[in-house]
């Protein structure tokens, strides 16, 4: 896959892909009361698909699990939906922003998302990612708190300033949280 790149820019309702704010509203009933929404993605590989991006809501939990097969993020792939009413499941740490269409131009401030190619670690050791590629997976995309624009954060990085790296299976397709590294 190519290597393209999304922005976080101000919260567009025509744009599909956003961070922060209620949750989509077909997953609403899905989320336990231990996650927070934190955003939902355009699929990159499937036309009108989503993934939705759940994180645990105790920082603390998030840090003691933060590597697969223990990591307390949770990836949701579903059809596109609305946006829905529930403000318990939203991330109180988050402003709505929207997540740009992927395009292969890197070279502009902003950058998010990352897909395909190679990521860029935080912390380039291979303990983070050694098993996940044991199991069959390889790295799909990843999240960089960097690409933050200036609206979106009200609080604490939910990611301690850092980076959530998503894997794909090469046989079944499922996409994972594979890990999160902080600086």
């Amino acid at each position: 896959m190519n290597e393209r790149y999304a922005k976080c820019i101000p919260f567009d309702k025509n744009v599909k892909g956003r961070i922060g704010g209620n949750p989509p509203k077909c997953i609403e009933e899905q989320i336990s009361c231990d996650y927070k929404f934190y955003a939902t993605l355009v699929h990159p590989e499937k036309e009108n698909t989503m993934l939705s991006i759940l994180i645990h809501q105790d920082y603390n939990t998030l840090i003691d699990n933060n590597i697969y097969p223990s990591i307390a993020v949770k990836i949701v792939e579903h059809e596109f939906s609305e946006i829905g009413n529930c403000v318990e499941r939203r991330n109180a740490n988050l402003r709505m922003c929207s997540i740009s269409e992927y395009s292969e131009d890197k070279d502009s401030e902003n950058i998010l998302v990352k897909i395909g190619g190679t990521p860029s670690l935080i912390q380039d050791e291979e303990f983070y990612y050694k098993e996940l590629e044991q199991q069959g997976f390889s790295f799909f995309l990843s999240i960089d708190e960097d690409g933050y624009n200036d609206d979106v954060l009200i609080g604490s990085y939910p990611f301690g300033y850092g980076a959530l790296y998503l894997y794909k299976h090469h046989i079944t397709n499922e996409i994972i949280a594979g890990f999160w590294q902080c600086s």
